[in-house]
Parts: C-alpha cells; structure tokens; sequence
C-alpha cells in the first residue's frame, strides 16, 4: 500500500495544472517587500545616542591639538621675530665697522709720520734716537742658559737630592 500511495505521488498532475499556477503567481504579485513603520519609531530610532563620556573625550582631544597647534604657530612667530632681530644686529654691526674703519683711514690720512714727529718735537720737546745714545751690551762666552723641565716624573728622592745639592 505505500507502494501504491508513492506511485499515485508519481503520477500526481493537479501539480501541472493551470488554476495552481495562476493562483501562485498571483500570490507572488500580492507580496511586496516594503514594511510599514511608524513615523514616530522611526524617528526615535534614527536618532543618535549621545553619550556624554565620548563628548567630553572629543572635546578634550580637540582642545589639546587646537592648544598644542597654537603653540606651534606661537613658537614659530617668536623664532621669525628673534631671527629678524639677529639679522638687524648684523646689519648694525657691519655698519657700525664700516664707519670705524671709515674714521680710522680718516685719522690716519690726517695724521702722518712726519705730522706726528713734528708734534713730537715741537710740543713734547722728544727727539729721535741717536747713535751715541745707543749702548749695546755684550755676554762672555761663559754665559749661558740652562731650561729645567719638570715633567713630574721626579720621585721623592731625586727632589730631595736636588735640595741638597742646590743650596
């Protein structure tokens, strides 16, 4: 008997028939894939969960960078300042040499040896050196100069040796 019933399954055609067919198509049809939600719900539900703890971090991390980048900028204002205020000073400095030796090629184009010999001799009664003021001193043969090095390497008896043979 279930041999009958598989064999009756085997030959089953309301399977085919067209009735079933049109009445799973139109089922098919009738389904739809939206889904009805409550305005309300949805809203809620879209909207996004602060979380204060998370606010506070970001806000502080964004404080810190905003800090930190400030204080670049700053540093890097004062550097360009400073380094303005070097190269002004060197621009100073070489001026300021340029006018000394300006002033030093002045005097020494106004004063002249023979100026100053002059000025010499007439205003502090000086006069140039003559022979006969030159003495020249000579050394005996027996003279001589002798250099002590102290290496350090003296020991103790060797320095009280010398202070008994150097009275």
């Amino acid at each position: 008997m279930a041999r009958d019933k598989l064999n009756a399954a085997a030959y089953d055609l309301s399977v085919f028939e067209e009735t079933q067919r049109k009445v799973n198509k139109e089922n098919k049809k009738k389904k739809s894939n939206l889904i009805k939600i409550n305005a309300k719900k949805n809203i809620e539900s879209l909207r996004r969960k602060t979380n204060p703890a998370l606010i506070a971090a970001v806000s502080l991390c964004t404080a810190a960078v905003t800090a930190v980048g400030v204080w670049i900028v700053g540093n890097n204002v004062k550097l360009n300042e400073l380094n303005q205020e070097v190269t002004d000073a060197r621009t100073e400095l070489s001026h300021q040499v340029n006018l000394q030796d300006e002033f030093q090629m002045r005097i020494d184009g106004k004063l002249t040896s023979g100026m100053i010999e002059d000025y010499a001799e007439s205003k502090l009664g000086m006069s140039q050196v003559k022979n006969a003021q030159k003495k020249f001193v000579s050394l005996s043969d027996g003279d001589f100069g002798e250099v002590i090095r102290n290496d350090g390497s003296n020991t103790f008896l060797e320095w009280m040796k010398n202070v008994f043979d150097n009275p």
